[in-house]
């Protein structure tokens, strides 16, 4: 493919991804863009194929510990249609995607990886789980509970939202709010630390096909950091 058309593509596909998923071309785009264009000059499909808007909500107890959190996960649109191939679904056909999700992330733990001072938090399994659309998309929400409650007031707690082999991306949303502290005491806050993969890693997943798997450390590479601290 020619320079000129790689260029035209380009400018293709960021003016689909304004209109088509109303965000700004901001950290997802930047990276989902030169995968994309790379795409177009080797012919492949390159990772990730399909993404994720997060939306975590993290409990706190009257004593000031973590205790959990409630999820949620908006779905793309071309996604979506793949869950949900007929507008007119049942309830009971919705639940059974619901439950066929849960099923398969359970064994990666929910795509939620949360650490403090290197010990590698534990939950158990999802609960009050629901599936919903907002406009096009699938949006399916679930609880978590930790099996250890944490206490931030002793050092950061650190959590990443990543699916595995980077076939989705997972980002917390741009509309807000996508982190919420509920019931932190005062002094609690939390910091987001974009990825910042390099170029030889972005060119990597761009030359992975739709089949093709970089292994289950390619995603976390491609992963936000969050750090939640209580001082």
């Amino acid at each position: 493919m020619l320079p000129q058309q790689v260029s035209r593509h380009m400018q293709q596909i960021l003016n689909f991804g304004a209109a088509h998923t109303k965000r700004s071309l901001t950290r997802r785009f930047r990276i989902a863009a030169v995968t994309m264009a790379m795409c177009l000059v080797t012919g492949t499909q390159a990772h990730p194929h399909h993404w994720i808007d997060v939306f975590a909500e993290w409990q706190f107890d009257t004593n000031g510990l973590i205790v959990g959190v409630k999820l949620r996960w908006l779905f793309d649109d071309y996604y979506s249609v793949l869950l949900v191939e007929d507008a007119t679904a049942t309830n009971e056909e919705l639940e059974a995607i619901l439950n066929k999700v849960l099923s398969n992330t359970a064994k990666h733990q929910y795509f939620i990886q949360v650490e403090q001072q290197g010990f590698q938090a534990e939950f158990g399994n999802a609960s009050q789980a629901r599936i919903g659309r907002q406009d096009h998309r699938i949006e399916i929400e679930f609880h978590l509970a930790l099996k250890t409650p944490l206490h931030p007031g002793q050092s950061d707690i650190i959590y990443r939202v990543v699916e595995p082999t980077y076939y989705f991306e997972m980002l917390h949303a741009e509309e807000g709010p996508a982190i919420v502290l509920k019931g932190a005491p005062q002094g609690c806050r939390y910091k987001l630390d974009p990825p910042r993969p390099d170029a030889a890693l972005v060119a990597y997943a761009a030359a992975l096909g739709i089949d093709e798997t970089g292994g289950d450390d390619l995603g976390i590479q491609f992963a936000e950091t969050v750090t939640i601290r209580c001082e």
